[in-house]
């Protein structure tokens, strides 16, 4: 799908100065806060209120998840787009989005913490061109007025696409994948993704943030995906 300048992503109507028309910012922004059922800690919609499958079958180190939107039709095409079809100029919309969210929740302005994107696969790298969660992060950095660190977090080599797996798998995957290259010695970290699934990845990242010194990690994302979407 190809986007003009000054048109909507979603419905690609005219729009001015925000990259989503009213009417899509506003569906958008009303889905992730009234959806009868969501956990508050990793902010996955759930189908009823039974407990978050995400957080009460692994010990989670990860503190709160925000994402700017549900990985759902038509929402994810915008995540594919971005990540695949290398439309970059996406990050800054997804970023607007994220503020929002945090704004609505009240958490603005973030102070004395950083934002730290999780790092990409030697294949995904080699495969796009870029790291969605980076670039992503470096948009988010300039809304929110904090610092990047980009290369605090290291990934392990790994062959195995997270992608491809089950729910369970990517847990067992995802255990020990990160580490840090050197001593943090700060009180908060934000570790920043494009897609959560399963928490995993977070997770693992999270503990080694915190080996490495920090005191407490939470997280920001693109987009959430819904318990059945494997």
């Amino acid at each position: 799908m190809l986007v003009l300048p000054g048109t909507c992503p979603l419905c690609g109507t005219v729009c001015t100065g925000e990259r989503f028309c009213p009417d899509c910012h506003n569906d958008i922004l009303h889905s992730m806060q009234n959806h009868p059922y969501r956990c508050a800690r990793c902010c996955l919609a759930l189908p009823n209120a039974g407990p978050c499958p995400d957080c009460s079958e692994q010990a989670l180190h990860t503190g709160t998840v925000i994402a700017a939107f549900d990985y759902v039709h038509p929402l994810d095409s915008l995540v594919l787009r971005y990540k695949n079809g290398r439309q970059l100029d996406l990050a800054p919309a997804f970023a607007q989005l994220l503020s929002q969210q945090l704004q609505q929740r009240g958490l603005l302005p973030l102070t004395n913490t950083c934002l730290i994107p999780i790092p990409g696969s030697r294949q995904s790298l080699s495969r796009r061109g870029f790291n969605p969660a980076a670039e992503f992060a470096q948009q988010l950095g300039k809304k929110l007025q904090l610092p990047v660190e980009h290369f605090v977090l290291h990934r392990h080599d790994q062959h195995l696409k997270q992608s491809s797996l089950s729910r369970h798998a990517r847990r067992a995957t995802a255990a020990g994948l990160y580490y840090c290259s050197r001593r943090l010695d700060i009180p908060h970290a934000i570790l920043v993704d494009d897609i959560v699934t399963t928490c995993s990845t977070l997770d693992s990242a999270t503990r080694a943030l915190l080996a490495a010194g920090v005191q407490r990690v939470d997280a920001l994302a693109i987009a959430r995906t819904p318990p059945n979407h494997f």
